[in-house]
């Protein structure tokens, strides 16, 4: 369990938990058996690079290179859905930056890929935010599982959200996704929020 607090007051809170794999397993890696990618929409051709003006990250923290889709309405729960890809540098800044002698892609940084998802979306459909982003909207539940990493040698990712719940007035968006790497799913997301 953690618990994280700023002068008293709970910024964060949540479980956790770890397992240790060995190389064998990190090579062979099964990821999560029974998630599958949503099929990509009719109609909808690749949509190109994501932006890297303001008020998208620079390309130093830019998880998601292309969006594939992007529909603001439609999909699973009829608010749309979201696919973004992105290349594996193995050179990339965070592949050494990782703790010592694990040479991956930091989850936060999969996590930090969906987020990205979400603000492109929010972006399509409200335009700019009025002050910035809120990340994981103030006491909103959320979850994540994983089974897998990605490693230098990798390929591609593929990033998808679907949306769950869209709040118009207040600009909050609620979604679950899925990462996946060279075809195999790894993180599974659940009520993701992104609020502006």
């Amino acid at each position: 369990d953690f618990d994280v607090r700023r002068g008293g007051d709970r910024v964060y809170a949540g479980d956790a938990t770890f397992g240790f794999f060995t190389k064998a397993a990190l090579s062979n890696q099964v990821g999560l058996k029974d998630a599958r990618l949503l099929e990509r929409p009719d109609g909808h051709s690749d949509r190109g690079p994501v932006s890297t003006e303001p008020p998208f990250p620079d390309p130093m923290l830019r998880m998601v290179d292309t969006i594939t889709w992007c529909r603001t309405e439609g999909g699973p729960k009829g608010f749309g859905s979201i696919e973004g890809r992105a290349r594996v540098d193995p050179g990339a800044w965070f592949f050494k930056a990782h703790f010592f002698q694990d040479p991956v892609w930091p989850g936060s940084l999969g996590l930090e890929s969906l987020v990205q998802l979400l603000k492109v979306y929010a972006h399509e459909r409200w335009g700019p935010p009025e002050h910035g982003w809120q990340a994981m909207a103030p006491g909103r539940p959320h979850r994540w599982a994983y089974r897998g990493q990605i490693v230098p040698s990798a390929s591609e990712v593929i990033v998808q959200a679907y949306i769950t719940g869209v709040d118009d007035a207040r600009r909050i968006v609620t979604a679950d996704g899925l990462l996946a790497v060279d075809g195999r799913i790894i993180y599974q997301m659940s009520d993701f929020t992104l609020e502006g």
